[in-house]
């Protein structure tokens, strides 16, 4: 992988055309309805809240979450943003670089490219399975003390982990290994 100024350019070109796609033709919102009815299942059993309707908004998608408490049988309800062409954007940087990279076989760029975004991924779709926890409703039958010394922070740190990993590192971290070979290539005999 050699780095140099047509690198760059290609880059920024791809990532101009890929962004456009993403936030204009509506790319990034379609992928994030496609996470979202993924994730729904997972959702629904891990935090024991019903997810309801996804809306198109002028920012993103708004997501109807609900929770039946079970000690008195009242619903509680939250409608939850989503900016798709924000949260789930890692998926930009790392496409237009695997594209721009010159030297990949197809075969290795294609493999490369499926893994990392498979990868990104399952960050999203963990993220989705996070979302209700932010709105405190799976958590609503915790004590306060519980809510504000234990899950709280814990949730705090993950989504902060999660803005540094995905938004930032993690489209970079996986180009360099899978777009320089670093994860395919063979021992040296």
């Amino acid at each position: 992988m050699k780095l140099s100024p047509g690198f760059l350019l290609k880059f920024f070109g791809l990532a101009a055309v890929l962004f456009a796609l993403w936030s204009f033709a509506g790319f990034g919102d379609a992928y994030g309805r496609f996470v979202v009815a993924v994730a729904t299942p997972v959702i629904e059993i891990v935090t024991d809240c019903e997810v309801g309707e996804v809306r198109a908004t002028h920012k993103g998608l708004s997501i109807d979450i609900s929770r039946t408490d079970p000690s008195d049988g009242r619903v509680y309800k939250r409608t939850v943003p989503l900016q798709p062409r924000e949260v789930f954007s890692g998926l930009i940087p790392f496409l237009a670089l695997m594209l721009a990279t010159a030297g990949l076989p197809l075969k290795q760029r294609a493999t490369a490219v499926a893994t990392g975004v498979a990868i990104l991924f399952v960050f999203h779709f963990g993220l989705m399975v996070l979302g209700p926890y932010l709105t405190g409703l799976p958590q609503a039958h915790l004590s306060p003390e519980t809510l504000r010394g234990v899950v709280k922070p814990a949730i705090n740190v993950l989504y902060g982990f999660y803005g540094i990993v995905c938004y930032a590192a993690l489209p970079f971290v996986l180009w360099f290994w899978l777009g320089s070979g670093i994860g395919s290539r063979q021992p040296a005999e």
